[in-house]
Order: structure tokens, then sequence, then C-alpha cells
């Protein structure tokens, strides 16, 4: 028996457990075993049953989702559940701790299964852009029927075992040792003395159709994994169990392969890595249990604190035992670890920052020269414990801090734009064209135009870009009385019914010949360059996070440099040759660009796609 199965004997029942680290992951090799181990089960006359099971804290949580990016590599999950379902020997399945994605496949293919109450199902294959597969969409449905299926892979969400919606997956629910229950039914079902309970999901084909039919109104029209979901759970009432399956696993490759599931698939890697700080490694995370306030928290920030574990206390009360100061510039005692907030000037060159953005639950931790391993670490703990993102900022190469550097290179992109002839709704269309809830302008709009002007004047300094002019699209528009949203009036107006761009002229030859989506994109490459070259991040990826937890990109987008690889960095570099007249600090090429086209290399270890754009 290979290292990743256990094997036990429990008259005439082959107990097979995964064993592998991490969570029993279906790894390809895992599988491989797995199959190895039911093939030799086969053949002897001693074995007349088989429990699968899972070693340790759970059953198993699923594949390894960087497999979705390299070559298919056999046996695929598919395999094994076709093999499991068609095993000609009873198949049970023992289900504890995490059940999850292709995991729960594996436990729906088995004849039969038997489930600890506080087992944690889930289907988390939606938050990547994917949608199950390994028969998931066929075979869950006909045990539970369309509405429980539906909500499962549609949500993500963990639910337990013991939920009466999900009574029919199991023939029995235990309180504890669902291999031992296991073992028993397996014995049953090959002596004759049981039989599995027939499925039920399809018994009602009305009320299925009808669930059916209310998810379709409710997703509406267009192109995405929960549409895909939708149509394999309605074949699933159509078409013969094979043919299903075949369905399926062409609707599963496609997505799986798709631009959204690859981009939403490098953000779920990016932030998990962005958690990763090198502090951790070096020293014992410094206990933060008691934290003194100076001034007010983002009430968020506040509420995530407290969920982590954290007692806050107003200053001057409790200060001096307090094991962390958040403060917006009283002194700390000596020897307490200090945060300063940054509450819209950005960071400063030293000392430990924190800039929270209550709208995508995540914070900038920027770290300066000299600050202790253990606050760091410690700090790092409390964010992840409150269950946000983050990432590392260094200090000073930041400069302002990660999320304003991009932000306003943004800005400055579409008033550089925009002064070059480009229309307010056409600049905007461009930043909704790469992900962004909100364009640039409309941003300003809500910011203020005079609030607008004074920050980005300051970022520009610090970041070396063209500061606003004065005779630019922000003080043209203020000069004309257009301060923005509050007076209803700024780059759009803004009447009750909501902002309505101006009247543009015919439509006109964009700047440097390059659509503002492009020219956008290219200056955010071009931002993203300069702070891996200083050194103000630990990896490319971490960018992304910022992009798309603090600036509000979507997460199907993947972040500007994961659109730059997708897209190939030689065509981003021809746009930036393009746009360079207009602005030589937001377009002329970062050295370090034009070395990384040179080396053939991509941000995330792919070769950069050596092409021109048509």
């Amino acid at each position: 028996m290979s290292a990743s199965i256990q094997r036990e004997e429990r008259d005439g029942i082959a107990l097979l457990r995964l064993d592998r680290p991490v969570a029993n992951a279906l790894t390809p090799g895992l599988r491989a075993d797995l199959m190895t181990a039911l093939a030799e089960a086969e053949t002897e006359p001693a074995c007349t049953g088989i429990v699968i099971a899972g070693a340790g804290a759970g059953f198993s949580a699923g594949t390894d989702i960087s497999e979705y990016d390299a070559a298919p590599e056999p046996p695929s999950v598919s395999d094994l559940c076709r093999l499991v379902a068609a095993f000609p020997k009873p198949v049970v399945a023992a289900l504890h701790g995490d059940v999850l994605g292709a995991g729960l496949a594996l436990g729906l293919a088995a004849h039969a299964r038997v489930a600890q109450e506080d087992a944690r199902l889930a289907l988390p294959e939606i938050t990547l852009g994917m949608m199950p597969g390994g028969g998931v969409t066929q075979r869950l449905p006909r045990l539970v029927g369309a509405q429980a299926a539906l909500e499962l892979m549609l949500s993500g969400r963990s639910v337990r075992a013991a939920e009466a919606r999900l009574r029919p997956l199991f023939e029995t629910v235990v309180a504890e040792d669902a291999e031992g229950a296991a073992v028993i039914l397996a014995r049953g079902l090959a002596q004759g003395r049981a039989r599995p309970t027939p499925p039920r999901g399809l018994s009602d084909p009305l009320a299925y159709q009808k669930s059916v039919a209310a998810v379709r109104d409710r997703l509406g029209a267009g192109d995405s994994a929960a549409r895909d979901i939708l149509r394999a759970v309605e074949a699933a009432q159509l078409l013969p169990l094979a043919r299903g399956l075949d369905f399926e696993e062409v609707l599963f490759e496609e997505r799986a392969q798709s631009g959204t599931a690859r981009a939403m698939r490098h953000m779920h890697v990016a932030e998990t890595r962005a958690r990763a700080l090198p502090e951790m490694r070096r020293a014992t995370p410094r206990a933060l249990r008691r934290i003194a306030v100076a001034g007010s928290l983002p009430d968020d920030l506040a509420e995530r604190l407290r969920k982590a574990g954290a007692i806050l206390t107003d200053l001057p009360a409790g200060g001096a035992d307090a094991d962390l100061w958040i403060e917006a510039g009283a002194s700390a005692p000596d020897g307490t670890a200090r945060l300063r907030l940054d509450t819209g000037a950005g960071f400063g060159p030293a000392g430990l920052w924190l800039r929270y953005t209550a709208a995508g639950r995540f914070a900038e931790l920027g770290v300066g020269p000299g600050s202790a391993a253990q606050d760091v670490a410690g700090l790092a703990r409390l964010l992840s414990a409150g269950q946000g993102g983050f990432v590392r900022a260094a200090l000073p190469a930041a400069g302002p801090g990660i999320g304003h550097a991009l932000q306003a290179t943004l800005d400055l992109a579409a008033l550089t734009l925009l002064g070059a002839g480009s229309g307010v709704a056409e600049v905007d269309a461009g930043a909704a064209g790469l992900g962004f809830a909100q364009g640039p302008c409309l941003v300003m709009d809500h910011e203020g135009l005079a609030a607008a002007q004074a920050r980005l004047a300051a970022l520009a300094a610090r970041l070396r870009l063209p500061e606003p002019g004065i005779d630019g699209p922000l003080a043209q528009r203020l000069a004309r009385g257009a301060v923005g949203r509050a007076a209803g009036r700024g780059f759009y107006d803004h009447p009750p019914e909501g902002p309505r761009a101006p009247r543009s002229s015919d439509a006109a030859t964009p700047p440097g010949g390059i659509p503002a989506d492009r020219a956008l994109h290219a200056a955010l490459v071009n931002a993203a360059e300069r702070l891996l070259a200083a050194g103000a991040v630990l990896r490319a990826g971490d960018l992304d996070v910022v992009a798309v937890r603090a600036l509000g990109q979507a997460r199907s987008a993947g972040g500007p440099l994961c659109q730059a690889d997708a897209r190939g960095l030689m065509a981003v570099l021809k746009d930036m040759k393009a746009l360079a007249p207009l602005s030589a600090p937001l377009w002329e090429p970062h050295p370090a660009l034009l070395a990384r086209i040179r080396e053939g290399l991509g941000y995330f270890g792919r070769r950069a796609a050596e092409i021109s754009p048509a």
C-alpha cells in the first residue's frame, strides 16, 4: 500500500484512508494511489466491501487549484469518481471534518455515505469562477433535488452534515466514529442485509423545474460559472446519468480554462501568499491582546480587531499596560508596539503604519526600517484572525502607500487622457473594461474635485508624476463651479436619478491611438513595475491584491499584472511607447519592464507572450 493510502482490514471490509498532507488534497498522485488500492481490493476474494475515509482532521479538502493552470495529469477526479461509482463491491464513504469540492465529489460517487454530524460540506468552486466537477452537478441534485443542490453549489458556503436539507445524502449521520458506522453499513450491503436508499431528488419533476426556473430568473442572461452550474443541474433531470456526466465534463473543462477562472484562481493564490510575511518566520508573534486607541478607529476595523480577540480601550485609560497603541500622533510608552493609522495622507518613512479599506475589509501594513519582527508578526496574526486580507508594504520604498500610489496613477492617467481630448464617459468606460467598479472621474466626483486636486498634487510630488496643472481638466471644472457630487456637478452632472456624463462630440482618435482601457492599464503596469523595482512589496501578486481589495477592481479581472500576463507584455509595451509622448512619467517604460521582456518572463512564472497587438 502507498504512503498516501492507509489500508485496514475489518472482517472482510477494506478501510482505505486518504492520508496526504495538506488536508488529504486529491492530488493526481493520491487519486492514482486510491485507484490502485481499489483495483487490488477488487481482485481479493476476502474483500467484500470498501470504506473510503480520511485520516486526520478531515475527509478531503479537494484538489490543489494549481492543477488547473498546468497540463492535465491523469487520473482526473472524474476518472476516479467513475471508477468508484461502477465498483463491483459496495463502497461507502465515511465523512468527517472538511469535505470540500472534489472531496465531496468522491463521497457522492460512493454507493452510500455515513457522516459525522459536525462534518463540513462545501463546494467552493464558484468562488474561483469554476463549477463543481467529478459528477457533482449530476449526482447531488439526484439525491437532494435542484433547490438544495443549487443553494450549495451557487453559494460556495460550508454547511453541516446534520442540516435537514442534506439528510437525503446520507444513510446515517452519527455523533462520532463515522468509520465504524460505515464499516457496519458496508458489511450489511455486501451481505444483502441492507440496500442504499434510492435517490429521491428527481421524484417531483414539477418542483425541480420550478427551482431551476427561479434560479434562471435570478441569474439573468450572460456567460458565467453560475449559468453553467444551472445548465448542468437542469441536464440532470433531462439526461441519463452517463450522458449528464459527459455534459458536465465538457462544461467543467471550458469553465476551468476561462479567463475569469484563471484570474480568480490567481487572486486566491495571491491573497494567500500575501499573508505569509518573512517576520512570521523570524520571530514569535507578539501577543497583542490589549490595544489602546488614540482617536477613533473605523468601525469596521474596530469590529475586526475585536473578532480577533483584542480588547480595545481609549487613551489614557489603560494605556500604560497596553500591548499595542494605535494612534494618530501621541507617543507610546517605551516597549509598547506603536501603530500609526493612515487617515488619508499616506505613510511616513519609518515605523509601523496601517491603511484600512473598509469596503474591501483589507489592510495595508506599512513596515519601516528597524521595526521589530515580533511586532510585525503579531500584527499580521491579528489581522489574519480578524478574517480579512492584508499586504506588507516596505517603507520608505512604498512611499505614500501602495493603494495611494496605484489610485493616484489611475487618476493622473485619466486626467492626462482628458486633457488630450478623451471624453469623461470614454475614460470611465475604459476603467470599467479593466474591471473597476467606478471610473476615476466618478471617484473624483464623489471625493470632491478640490479634495482630489489637493490629494493628487501631494501624491504626484512623492511619486514623481505630473501634478494636475493649473489649466488642466480638474482646474477647469473647479473654475466653472463644478466641485463634485455634493454640489450636483463635477465631471458628471448628478441629478437625483444618478450621474450623467456630459455630452460628447463626435468620436475622435484616442490619444496616442490607444483606447482608454489599454492606456489606463499601461499606466498601472508601469507604476507596479516602479514599486516592484523599489522593493515596496514582497511579490508581484501583492500589487494585484491591492488593486482588487483596495481600489475596487473585480476579482474576476485578476489585477493589472495578471491582466498584463494574459495579454502579453510586448503588447503592453507597445501601448506604453505610443503613449509616452503624452506623459513620460506615466508611460515611459520602466527599465525593469524592458529587462523582463528581454528575458521572456511574465509576472507569475509564465513566459511573456512575444506578440504585438493587432
